[in-house]
């Protein structure tokens, strides 16, 4: 091996010591009416997650309910959108990633749900049946 191949060896080993791992810090709050109030919650990612921003919405004949969700996400869980029907309670959800510090502070317009909502979603749907009985 020359001086110059064992030095630059030498450099990336070094470098990956030494190397540290930037986190992202996201939003993070679930809120049905609100999202003022999530810009004051702000949550330090672990490695390799995502910023997430989500809208998740039941319905049931005309009653419909409506979840946001704001923080930090393994990939695999960034953009999906997904419809279920259960009984006659319509779910549906999608999810939108960035990876930016702060970036799922604004609303994208065409808003994403997630797929963990759903048992959130749930919960509400029964009270919203249970209400109705």
């Amino acid at each position: 091996m020359s001086i110059i191949s064992t030095a630059l060896l030498s450099l990336i080993l070094l470098s990956l010591l030494f190397s540290t791992v930037v986190c992202l810090s996201c939003y993070e709050c679930e809120y049905p009416n609100n999202p003022i109030t999530c810009v004051k919650l702000t949550k330090k990612c672990a490695a390799g997650e995502r910023c997430l921003y989500s809208t998740s919405i039941a319905k049931i004949g005309s009653k419909v309910a409506v979840l946001k969700m704001k923080r930090c996400a393994a990939a695999s869980m960034c953009d999906v959108t997904e419809k279920r029907n259960i009984q006659g309670l319509i779910f549906r959800y999608t999810t939108h990633c960035c990876d930016t510090n702060m970036c799922n502070a604004a609303v994208p317009l065409d808003a994403p749900y997630w797929t963990k909502t759903l048992l959130s979603l749930v919960g509400m749907a029964l009270t919203i049946l249970l209400a109705s009985a």
